[in-house]
């Protein structure tokens, strides 16, 4: 499982993603307060993978524990670089959770990640996109109905992973999918996931 969630992780920040940020503004008229552990992958949303009750995600306030934990790949020079990047994007914190499979060779990934503003999210945004080519060959997809989405696949039909991030506000948001030994889950499942979570957390501020 410890390979199969490095998969993820090396690609995409486990491939690293942001969401748009909403600044009052721009939040709907009647969204209410969203905290941010309420922003990752919920139980039943992304078919055949966890959580299989109640989330219990994992809470970063220090970008460097973040990336410590979840970009292994990068040189100590790269997270230096990293770290000082998302503290210009404001980071305030971020939500993770791990999704378990119930079928072996299988693991994902779900985070949510607040900075300080929606440019500072676009910002991180923009950056998680042009890093992913460093990780090798990058097949992108598409993902309908999220317009700030970036979807791709890194590795193989046996061993790889498919990714997907997007902005909200000035929120970035993360799920993630990792496969060894051939146990490739359907990217449908993965597309529709990400699609439920963007209905349910677009406009909602976190207070």
């Amino acid at each position: 499982m410890d390979r199969i969630l490095s998969e993820v992780v090396r690609l995409g920040i486990v491939s690293v993603v942001v969401m748009l940020a909403l600044t009052a503004p721009e939040q709907g008229f009647g969204a209410q307060p969203l905290p941010l552990t309420a922003r990752v992958i919920a139980q039943g949303e992304l078919a055949g993978f966890g959580p299989f009750g109640p989330a219990h995600p994992k809470t970063f306030t220090r970008p460097a524990s973040f990336l410590a934990a979840y970009q292994q790949a990068a040189t100590p020079s790269q997270v230096s670089a990293w770290v000082a990047l998302l503290k210009r994007e404001g980071f305030v914190a971020v939500a993770a959770e791990q999704l378990g499979s119930r079928t072996p060779n299988r693991g994902g990934l779900s985070w949510a990640m607040e900075l300080g503003s929606s440019a500072g999210a676009k910002s991180e945004l923009a950056k998680e996109v042009r890093s992913d080519e460093s990780h090798g060959s990058v097949s992108r997809f598409a993902v309908a109905g999220i317009p700030t989405a970036s979807a791709f696949r890194l590795g193989s039909r046996t061993s790889g992973g498919d990714n997907i991030l997007f902005s909200d506000g000035r929120f970035l948001y993360f799920v993630g999918v990792g496969w060894s030994a051939g146990g490739k889950p359907a990217r449908a499942a993965l597309i529709a996931a990400a699609q439920t979570l963007y209905k349910r957390v677009r406009g909602h501020a976190t207070t």
